[in-house]
């Protein structure tokens, strides 16, 4: 029952996944649109005019935009925390002075009115941090249903490269595009027969069968051939 319903919602969570990043590719894209208007209308108002008043937002908003690209790499790698305070850093600074310009082009001194102007550059950072944090916790579901898929089949029959190509076939199984026996002999430098057998285990795992079951034994006897 579990299985079904987890078969049944599939569609629709890709659909929802689907529309999250429209949306917030829509909305990041309005947002930076408003701030780069609003950061126009302060170099234009501080002494810039012609195309280096058109240029000037580019060279704040890209780093807010650069640095959430950044972050979008390091989820997908999943790079160490050390290894993404760059990344943070730059989209911080980016926000900070974006703020900062699309404010203080504001003429009137009235909350609201200044409170309008900072939106855009927050309405972006923040649409761009939904969407990274709903990445993040893809790529996990991934990661996390690999090592399940891998789990059963790490048995002390394998070797090392057996058991890094069983590893990384389960993660390409669980992406819905599973590595050739071609590809593992020439990734992890197997022999076709221990190709086969890797790839025996992991497809009996990943079909709910056990690795040790007829399907291994099959390889076996492949390999043995």
């Amino acid at each position: 029952m579990i299985m079904g319903n987890s078969a049944i919602l599939r569609a629709p969570r890709r659909a929802a996944l689907a529309a999250i990043g429209a949306l917030v590719a829509a909305a990041s894209a309005v947002s930076f649109a408003e701030s780069y208007r609003g950061l126009y209308d302060w170099a234009h108002e501080h002494g810039l005019s012609g195309p280096w008043a058109v240029i000037w937002p580019l060279q704040v908003d890209v780093f807010i935009a650069v640095g959430e690209l950044a972050l979008f790499v390091a989820l997908a790698d999943r790079w160490a925390p050390r290894s993404r305070l760059a990344a943070w850093a730059v989209t911080a600074c980016g926000l900070a002075v974006s703020v900062a310009g699309n404010v203080g082009h504001v003429t009137g001194h009235s909350l609201t009115d200044r409170a309008t102007a900072a939106v855009p550059p927050l309405a972006a950072a923040a649409a761009l941090a939904v969407g990274l944090g709903v990445l993040k916790r893809v790529v996990e579901a991934h990661h996390e249903q690999g090592n399940r898929s891998v789990g059963p089949i790490s048995a002390p029959s394998f070797t090392d490269a057996q058991t890094a190509a069983a590893e990384a076939l389960a993660r390409s199984v669980a992406g819905g595009n599973p590595l050739s026996a071609n590809q593992l002999q020439a990734q992890f430098r197997l022999t076709r027969a221990e190709a086969t057998k890797v790839r025996a285990a992991v497809l009996a795992a990943s079909n709910g069968q056990h690795p040790e079951g007829e399907h291994l034994e099959s390889a076996n006897t492949a390999a043995d051939h």
